[in-house]
Parts: structure tokens; sequence; C-alpha cells
């Protein structure tokens, strides 16, 4: 059994009527939608068009939300209808960042995550979804496709007849959606198809925020991936299909988010540079390795935690990552690393107060341990895959990078209050440069890759030259590579310790202004 809609848009009329049923059936607030109709228009007046496509969750049979929510409060059922239970659901929203087709949305009275759940306490009673009922032209077809005898099934068989095909929303994400269209302006469902004016609208006001997405073509006449400029037939230029109504979708990652790459790299990175120290032949049994490197790396571990719960609608829940977790998602995998991670630094903090000899070992285990709670975000965002951006393979090498230069500035900025010998601190030195170099090269391996989708391509725009350029390039690299290499090389060079410790804290300013316009940049491409 799979279940699943047809909607064919050479029927509606973008009365809404769907919107507003599923609205009343499932007391859906002002502001979020779980099925909305997006409008485009097309043309030059007088010679225009507009045309319509109603979009909601498309029950896929690979659904990436499912695989990404750490509690299991996205579920596929028996009969392929992907549904939610709000009882375990956290507001983490790595559903909503995983979801190609923007279904989901953060219900603003509970603050967990909803979506359309194809109306299961209908179906179980054997009605049809309320959307279905209410459409004036029976635009939306639904039912069981693998029963041939449902109208949805031999409305399939209709088409295989005929000329028609049948579209489906973003089919290179490789979800397997069951939701198809007949007859849709392709434009209207390729979030790149159409451009959004930024007008607001209509029935809307235009409000410029921080989420605002320009994907317009710059001045400079590259087309972003656009078609370009074309000509009616009044001879006027004609641009692209423009949006005018959408439901909005804002980013559900923010600063807290960047700033947690940045604490949980120092958390990482402190223990990696000491454990390069050990190599150059620093001593195991100085108060900084005893028990400075485990507080300080324990300080800034509490700090990520912090800002994990923070970041949550519903951090009252934050312990249902470890008593209800999914183990497939990469927010309970990370959540047993960072675990892991504390009770190493407990243990190496506490055998170094008492001066035991064995600390070596709590070292290297705390760096390798080090090496996941680095890198394992990027196996995260790997699995958010409604950003396309973020599935890049070198996101690891990145991350790993960064908490190395981090780690080594932190070790600096350490030497202030610690008496760290000549072969720590070159370690540290040595653990920035590389860090930052290898920050670099990851950057330019990046930009010169080839962007696999529209909406990579798109993204790497808005990074390297549209929105989050300056932040990318100025704060990034300049601040973040630039500068750490600079003073780190000068310190190992001859000169005084003050310059490496500039760099160390250029490094963390850096990483931080990389890493929020990677994350920011990677949600401005538009998903609906």
């Amino acid at each position: 059994m799979q279940y699943g809609f047809v909607i064919d848009q050479t029927a509606c009329i973008g009365c809404h009527a769907c919107t507003v049923a599923c609205k009343t059936e499932h007391d859906v607030p002002l502001g979020v939608n779980r099925t909305w109709v997006k409008y485009i228009e097309s043309g030059t007046w007088p010679d225009t068009k507009r045309a319509f496509s109603v979009l909601r969750c498309n029950h896929c049979s690979d659904a990436p939300c499912v695989s990404i929510c750490p509690t299991g409060a996205l579920f596929r059922r028996d009969d392929g209808i992907v549904d939610f239970d709000t009882s375990l659901c956290i507001g983490c929203k790595s559903c909503m960042q995983a979801c190609p087709y923007d279904a989901l949305y953060i219900d603003p009275l509970d603050n967990t995550a909803q979506k359309c759940n194809y109306c299961v306490h209908r179906v179980e009673v054997g009605l049809e979804p309320a959307c279905v009922v209410v459409c004036p032209e029976g635009a939306i077809i639904s039912g069981d496709l693998n029963d041939p005898t449902t109208p949805i099934s031999r409305f399939f068989q209709d088409q295989l007849a005929g000329d028609d095909r049948l579209l489906q929303r973003s089919p290179e994400q490789g979800t397997r959606p069951n939701l198809w269209y007949k007859g849709v302006d392709k434009a209207a469902i390729d979030p790149l198809g159409a451009v959004d004016p930024g007008d607001g609208g209509i029935w809307g006001e235009p409000s410029p925020s921080f989420m605002t997405v320009d994907l317009t073509p710059p001045a400079n006449g590259s087309s972003n991936g656009r078609k370009k400029l074309s000509s009616s037939s009044n001879g006027k230029p004609e641009g692209p299909p423009r949006v005018v109504y959408n439901t909005e979708h804002p980013m559900p990652w923010g600063w807290r988010v960047s700033s947690y790459f940045l604490t949980k790299g120092i958390s990482a990175g402190i223990v990696m540079a000491l454990a390069l120290a050990l190599l150059f032949g620093a001593d195991s049994q100085s108060a900084f390795a005893r028990w400075g490197a485990p507080l300080i790396s324990g300080i800034f571990l509490a700090l990520t935690g912090v800002l994990l719960v923070a970041d949550l609608k519903r951090p009252d829940r934050f312990h249902y990552i470890l008593t209800k977790g999914n183990p497939g998602s990469w927010l309970v995998k990370g959540a047993w690393i960072l675990s892991a991670h504390a009770v190493i630094l407990g243990l190496w903090f506490l055998f170094g107060l008492v001066g035991a000899s064995f600390l070596p070992v709590f070292i290297w285990a705390s760096a390798a341990v080090g090496l996941g709670v680095a890198g394992y975000t990027a196996f995260l965002f790997g699995q958010a895959e409604g950003r396309d951006l973020w599935q890049s393979p070198k996101l690891l090498w990145h991350m790993l990078a960064g908490a190395l230069a981090v780690g080594g500035g932190a070790g600096l900025l350490a030497a202030g209050v610690f008496d760290l010998g000549g072969p720590s601190r070159r370690a540290f030195a040595w653990a920035l440069v590389a860090g930052a170099a290898m920050l670099a090269v990851v950057s330019a391996v990046e930009l010169f890759s080839r962007h696999p989708t529209p909406n990579h391509a798109a993204a790497v725009y808005h990074l390297t030259k549209g929105a989050h350029a300056r932040e990318w390039w100025l704060g990034g690299h300049v601040i973040g590579v630039v500068a750490p290499v600079v003073l780190g090389v000068a310190f190992l060079a001859g000169v005084p310790l003050w310059a490496a410790q500039l760099g160390g804290l250029a490094a963390f300013a850096g990483i931080w202004f990389a890493d929020d316009a990677f994350v920011r940049a990677g949600q401005s491409v538009p998903l609906s």
C-alpha cells in the first residue's frame, strides 16, 4: 500500500480552498501552512499569464526528514504516509533542513514541527483528505497507488495512454516523492524557476529582513544559472517568471548553530593540538596538560551544549535525544560523541589533579574522540538533503581544519596563563598555521569544483558574490586565514608570543564568520 497525490494543475483555479480546508481540519495557526498555492506570473503586460501550483508534503518513499529526526517524531507508516508525533518533537528544525520541498514548519503555538499528514484520521475511517473533498474542480486526486481500482491508479492508467507527462518536484533529490503534477508550468514547481521580486507579492507588504532572499541576476549580466532575458510578442524585454504569491519560509538555523561550530571546534581542537605538542616533546605533567587543557575543553564543550539546547524550540525535551533517540540520526550520534568526550575530559581532569602518570592515555583518547566532535556535523549536514551546499564531502575537512586552527589558537592564548614550554608553544603555532592554511585549500577546492545542482550553484553564488560574500571573504578568509597564517609564521620566525595570540583570536573570529556565512548561504536558496 502506498498513498499518494496527483494534482491536476490544468483544472486548478487557485482558489485556496485546499489551504483553507486544511487549516480548518487541523487548526493550523495563521502564518504557517500544511498546504498552500503558489502563484507565478510571466510575460510583459498586456501579454501576461499566471500559473498555479499546489505545494505540500510529498510523502516520500525515502523521506530524509524521517532519517534525520533525532527522536522518531517523524515516521513512515505502513501505508506510505509520512506522519508525525508532536509529543516526541524537540523542535530541533533538522527535518526542515532535510526536506527538499519546504513542507515542514514549526507550529507557533506548541513549538513542534508539523506538516501535511494526509489527514490520516480521515483516511483511517474511509474518508478522503479534506483538501480533496473541498476542491471545487476535482483537481486533487488521492488514494492507494498500488490498488488498480482507486481513482488515482485509474488516472495513471489514463495518462499512460495519452501524451501528457506527469511531473514531480525535485526528483533528482532521490527521495522518491509520491506526489505528481499534471499540466503544471515547470517554473511553478522549480524553486529557481521564478524570481522573487522582493515586493511582498499580492496581498502582502514588503518586509525586508536578514531572511529576505535575493535571487535576481546581478547587474554585471550574470544570470546566476537562470535563462537570459527574451522578448515578448510586443517587443518589450521579457524577464523570467515572477513569484507573486507564496508562503514564507524563514531560515530555521541562525547564529546559535554558527557559534556551536566554533565552541565545539575549540573543545576538540585544543586537545588535538596538545596531542600534537606531545610529539614535539611537550611535558605531559605540566599544569596545562594535567588540568588546564581538559578544563578549557570542558568549558567550551559545555557552551556547545548550551547553544544546542537553546536552539531547540522545545528545550524542555532536550533529553529525548538520549532517551528516545533515533540511532540513524547524526544528531543522536553527535550527542553520543559529545557525551563520550565529556566523560574522557572529566576523568582526565580528575586524574590530572592527583598527578597520575598515565595522563597521555587520556590526551590521546580525547584527541581521537575530538576528531569525531569536530567532524560529526559534516555528516549531520549531509543528512540535510534540502540544502545542496551542505552536501559537499569537503565539509568534513573544513571542520577538522577549523578545529585544528582554533585549537592551536586556544593553546597560544592559554600560554598567557600557564607556563608552557617552547615545544608546546611551537606545536600550537604550527597547529594554528596548518589549520588556517588547510581552510584556504578546502575553500579553493570547493569554489573551483563542479556545482552538481542549480541549488548548489545558487548557494555558492550567495556565499561568494551575493549577500554573504563580505562575511565569507573578509571575515572568513582575510581575518580567519590570512591573519592567523601570517602572525603564526611570524611567531615561529622569532616575533614575541603576542603576535601568535592575535592570530589565535583572528582564527576564532574568522571561523565564526566563515561558518555563519556557510550556514546562511545554504539556507538562502528557496525550496518552494
